[in-house]
Order: structure tokens, then sequence, then C-alpha cells
């Protein structure tokens, strides 16, 4: 069965699973086989624009509801950006 299980961002892929994933660990204790367990990754070139990545993460999270990712945000959910990217409220 093809399905999401986690959607996240990241400027590093390897910084990011190099101590482990929480998506790694839940996929391991319902059972999954790992021949079947991927990443699949898809570069864009939106990293300067943060709020228009938050949206998009926002969107293709509520379009799928992988069952992996804790909190998934609604669809009237704003986001206050800083300078670095980093989302400071909700």
């Amino acid at each position: 069965m093809d399905r999401l299980l986690y959607i996240g961002k990241t400027n590093s892929l390897r910084g990011r699973v190099s101590g482990g994933h929480k998506a790694f660990l839940w996929a391991w204790l319902d059972k999954y086989n790992s021949e079947d367990v991927r990443i699949a990754i898809h570069p864009l070139s939106v990293w300067s624009n943060p709020a228009l990545l938050l949206e998009l993460e926002a969107i293709i999270l509520r379009a799928t509801e992988p069952p992996y990712n804790v909190q998934i945000p609604l669809e009237n959910q704003t986001h206050a950006i800083n300078n670095s990217g980093t989302t400071i409220c909700c």
C-alpha cells in the first residue's frame, strides 16, 4: 500500500535523520516492513520565502493527513515568521 506516513521540511536531510527520526520509530512500532518504508525528497526553491513554504506544507498536510505528523495546521491558522524563517507564533 502506497501512502504518506510523514511530511516534513529541512535544510539538511542528513542532519534531520542522522540521530533517528520519530517516523522511522513509529513505522517500526507499527510493524511496517523496512523494505516498504522509503524517504522521498523534492527540492524546493522557495527557501527564501518561509511563509510560502509553511503554507505549502500546511496544504499538503491537510490534503494527505499523514498519520505520523503530530500536528496538522488548521486551514485558517496563520503563522508569524521572523527573519530567520522560524515560526514564532501560530
